[in-house]
């Protein structure tokens, strides 16, 4: 039986359980050995593939991409390789993501080198999902963003062990982002049965 991508919805650490996914993945570097991709949660990557669908966007470049999470919900939905690109600089995430979605392009490097921004600023839309509020410069990242063109990311409501910062209300990011997006509209996600103070902002913009 051949891998189907879907699996990782559910057991993102499945893609260990098949042979040759993780051939290669050191390229000479010494990592130690493969992990699994770490869980995710699908709700708020179907969420802002929602947003990205309202908008019209047929391709999208997935910044801070990771493992490739977001490639399963593309692939449920029928989408295909030429829509995408997922760039990161974690080097083991760029591998597992290639090793787990073969024929989707996935970059490894610095997002904010001209020639990797050459790659990916020629997309209709820029997502980046668990990426902004782990930045310490996060202002001055958005600013490089190529102006007119949607941005959809998201922003913790709460303290995280990966955020640098989090803003638990919507006037906050208008407070910190309106001088250098247009902030055309701010949802909120978080998984249910759970506190609502505890998800996520995902907000839809584009920098002026």
């Amino acid at each position: 039986m051949s891998f189907n991508p879907n699996q990782l919805l559910n057991n993102p650490a499945s893609i260990l359980n098949r042979p040759g996914l993780m051939a290669g993945l050191d390229n000479g570097r010494d990592e130690g050995p493969a992990e699994p991709p770490p869980p995710f949660d699908p709700g708020l990557y179907n969420n802002a593939y929602g947003r990205l669908g309202l908008l019209g966007i047929d391709n999208v470049a997935d910044l801070g991409c990771g493992a490739g999470n977001f490639v399963s919900v593309m692939v449920a939905k029928g989408m295909r390789p030429e829509m995408y690109v997922g760039v990161d600089s974690n080097h083991r995430s760029v591998s597992t993501a290639k090793a787990a979605y073969p024929g989707w392009k996935f970059i490894y490097g610095d997002m904010r080198d001209p020639r990797i921004q050459a790659e990916y600023e020629r997309y209709g839309a820029f997502l980046m999902l668990n990426l902004i509020d782990t930045l310490e410069d996060d202002l001055g990242f958005l600013s490089i963003m190529p102006s007119g063109k949607p941005l959809v990311f998201s922003l913790a409501r709460s303290e995280r062990p990966e955020a640098c910062f989090f803003l638990p209300e919507s006037n906050d990011i208008r407070d910190r982002y309106s001088s250098i997006l247009n902030i055309k509209g701010v949802g909120r996600y978080y998984h249910p049965g759970t506190d609502e103070r505890l998800g996520w902002f995902v907000v839809l913009a584009s920098r002026w």
